[in-house]
C-alpha cells in the first residue's frame, strides 16, 4: 500500500468555504472514484490555511488509474471551476509505509 498525501495551500479566510465545497461537491466523486480516504484535515495552528488530506492506493499503478478517472469526471470538473479560486499552491508526497506500520 502507498499513501498520497496533499496538502493544499488556500487563500486567508477561505478554509470554511473550501471544506463547504468540498463535502457538497468533492467528496461525492472522491468517494466513489478514490475510495479509500485515510484522513482530511485543516491547520490550526503553524501554517494556517492549509488543508491536508492523505489517501490510500493498493499501488502507484492503481493511484494513476484512479487519478486518471478522477481528472475525466464532470462533477469534478464542477468542483475545481469553484474551488480552484481560492487555492494558492498544492504539495503532493507518495509516502510508502513502513513494516511495522499500523496503516498498511
Amino acid at each position: 500500500m502507498i499513501v498520497e498525501m496533499r496538502t493544499y495551500s488556500l487563500t486567508p479566510g477561505s478554509v470554511s468555504k473550501w471544506l463547504r465545497l468540498y463535502e457538497e461537491k468533492g467528496f461525492p466523486v472522491h468517494k466513489e472514484i478514490l475510495g479509500n480516504l485515510i484522513g482530511y484535515f485543516h491547520t490550526e495552528i503553524g501554517d494556517v490555511n492549509e488543508v491536508i488530506h492523505m489517501w490510500g492506493y493498493e499501488s502507484f499503478e492503481d493511484r494513476q488509474q484512479r487519478r486518471a478517472q478522477l481528472a475525466k469526471h464532470a462533477d469534478w470538473q464542477a468542483f475545481l471551476a469553484d474551488a480552484l479560486p481560492i487555492l494558492q499552491t498544492q504539495q503532493i508526497k507518495i509516502l510508502s509505509c513502513a513494516t511495522f506500520s499500523p496503516i498498511r
